[in-house]
């Protein structure tokens, strides 16, 4: 065999190479062989063994997790690498090989296959773009085989965290998932008129990637025709659900179903009765008939505080095994427009909502109708929609994302100056999304889950800085302020090579 580069070498020796694991080998390798001019061993811990791992003369690196690859088991033994516990938890560390003190060793050990993928995320896209990165480009080698020593321990103070979306607007579903995973996002809300020809195949590439896929449709939302204070109107509503279910979603093994329902409006009550009351009867009807034959779906209620406001007590006999997933509870993380720190959502924002204080005020009461731990789950906006006035149409059976690459770029031109002026008011604003999420989480001891609505954005293209750094916030709103925003635009740019 030709050597023509002469010096110690890298070489990947991994746990697993299926599912989520071969996706994180794969990000691995190519944030590696990027900063080297020859090509990477990769190869299997079983294979190489440690005995022969303990005889190579190079620098290695190791990812899986304890119970997939020995020589991470090994080191975890001898004391030298934590074990994450938590889970999508991980565990980074470079530091000198111990059997080979003149080499190093970088480790990526994940509590399970998702935390190896985010471990990788945060390996390649964070921290090697800000220790490998020499004025001269010649040099990129060198700085590479002589990596600062580092330690980190992650795992995320929320534990669902994605992407709301009408589906037919995401344009190549593969690239809009892997961007997911790179931000260590892990759950995908996708709404359709009717479901896409291919969401077998969405689905499977979102379990790939650690991605967990909740598909929504309506249970009378769009039909104004409906009364839910009519028992006929509601019974309708659940025999179309039930009908719907069965036929479209049953077989799909995804991890839950979204919907909306006669909610999107400022109205309050209907007649006596007040729509949080009119809701939950619908909503317990219909849920109680679908969980009989189906006892572990998880179902979330799309449910708009804008005809809700302060009759939110209605809501506590709501069946437990539905969450409700709010949306247009006020101003940040709620509006769709940052320009003002008032929500823009609707022309005359109610008092009750019209601040980020007074927001998160609602917030808290909200959170904690169901005894405070119960899943608390928002549907945070302020990025990009769909152009409701001139672009949108609904849709019958369709291929989701599955479109050419060049009019893809073409749109992102146009959708350009819209992101610029997002990205700048969340530059002006991010702290404030921070402290809401760090407040919330002081008093709400459930579990929680934000989607980010972002849907004709083009994703799939470009990752927005604004979309980074609310990924970095809902990750973990406790780290310095400053620090979530830098990574979030050397996340960003560094992804964007990909």
């Amino acid at each position: 065999m030709k050597i023509r580069y002469e010096g110690a070498r890298w070489s990947l020796l991994y746990g697993l190479y299926e599912s989520v694991e071969k996706f994180a080998v794969e990000e691995v390798q190519r944030y590696f062989q990027s900063y080297l001019p020859y090509v990477m061993r990769v190869e299997s811990a079983e294979k190489t063994g440690i005995a022969d791992a303990e005889k190579m003369d190079s620098h290695l690196i190791v990812i899986g997790t304890m119970e997939n690859n020995q020589i991470i088991a090994q080191l975890i033994t001898m004391g030298l690498i934590e074990q994450p516990q938590a889970p999508q938890g991980y565990t980074l560390k470079c530091m000198e090989l111990p059997w080979n003190p003149s080499s190093r060793i970088v480790a990526v050990v994940g509590s399970d296959a998702t935390g190896v993928l985010y471990g990788v995320e945060h390996l390649g896209l964070t921290i090697l773009p800000n220790l490998v990165a020499p004025p001269n480009p010649a040099k990129v080698r060198e700085h590479l085989d002589n990596l600062p020593f580092f330690a980190v321990s992650e795992r995320p103070k929320i534990a669902n965290r994605g992407i709301w979306t009408w589906g037919y607007v995401i344009y190549d579903y593969r690239r809009f998932i892997d961007n997911m995973a790179r931000l260590r996002m892990n759950m995908l809300t996708i709404w359709n008129d009717e479901l896409p020809v291919n969401i077998r195949d969405v689905v499977a590439h979102a379990y790939s990637r650690g991605v967990k896929v909740v598909l929504g449709f309506e249970w009378g939302w769009g039909k104004d025709e409906l009364d839910l204070n009519n028992k006929v109107d509601r019974d309708r509503i659940c025999c179309e659900v039930i009908r719907k279910y069965e036929c479209d979603y049953a077989g799909l093994g995804i991890d839950g179903i979204y919907f909306q329902t006669l909610t999107e409006h400022s109205d309050k009550d209907k007649g006596t009765v007040s729509m949080a009351e009119l809701a939950k009867y619908l909503v317990n009807e219909t849920a109680g008939e679908l969980l009989l034959n189906h006892p572990g779906l998880q179902i979330q209620f799309g449910l708009h505080a804008t005809s809700i406001g302060d009759r939110y007590e209605d809501l506590s006999g709501l069946d437990p095994r539905v969450s409700i997933v709010w949306e247009d509870a006020g101003a940040i993380p709620f509006s769709y427009n940052l320009a003002t720190t008032k929500d823009a959502s609707y022309k005359k924002p109610e008092a009750w909502v019209d601040s980020p204080e007074k927001t998160l005020e609602y917030s808290k009461k909200i959170a904690a109708l169901r005894g405070g731990k119960d899943e608390f789950a928002i549907v945070a906006k302020g990025w990009t929609c769909l152009d409701w006035d001139a672009e949108f149409e609904n849709h019958e059976s369709f291929i989701l994302g599955e479109r050419e690459a060049w009019s893809i770029r073409q749109r992102l031109d146009v959708k350009r100056r819209h992101w610029d002026n997002v990205n700048s008011l969340w530059l002006k604003h991010y702290k404030t999304a921070i402290g809401y999420y760090r407040e919330i989480l002081k008093c709400h001891r459930g579990p929680m889950t934000v989607c980010a609505l972002v849907e004709d954005g083009l994703f799939e293209s470009e990752i927005q800085p604004s979309v980074a750094l609310f990924a970095g916030t809902v990750w973990n709103p406790y780290r310095p302020e400053d620090e979530t925003l830098q990574e979030a635009y050397t996340v960003a740019t560094t992804a964007n090579r990909i």
